[in-house]
């Protein structure tokens, strides 16, 4: 979803870290291009590949212009309609959970967007 943007990253122990997401995994793992790292005094230093693990992100800074809830969604479709042809296997608890609280998190940003509409 993020791959090939621009985003900015702040990390846990104060510095930030801004570049092109060039890959990503499902843990949060990023590795950026053309990347500069902010540190605390707020020196900036120029890296060509940068890798962030996931347990170092405090908050990822998602582009303006991207429609998080749409691509939350189509992703969300994309892999009902993958993982259900791919297995007939009952969900764990672990999954439905999951499920749920991603479909929560759909709903508030829909309730959100509405609200910044209005």
């Amino acid at each position: 979803m993020l791959q090939g943007r621009a985003v900015l990253i702040d990390l846990r122990n104060e510095t930030s870290v801004a570049g092109i997401i060039s890959v990503s995994d499902g843990h949060m793992t990023c590795e950026l291009t053309q990347a500069v790292f902010i540190d605390r005094n707020g020196e900036h230093h120029a890296f060509d590949n940068f890798m962030v693990r996931n347990r170092m992100i405090r908050l990822l800074h998602v582009p303006a212009d991207l429609d998080i809830g749409a691509e939350l969604l189509q992703q969300q479709k994309h892999r009902m309609r993958v993982g259900r042809a791919k297995t007939k296997a009952k969900p764990t608890f672990k999954q439905k959970r999951a499920e749920e609280r991603h479909k929560e998190t759909l709903e508030h940003v829909t309730k959100l967007k509405n609200v910044k509409s209005t």
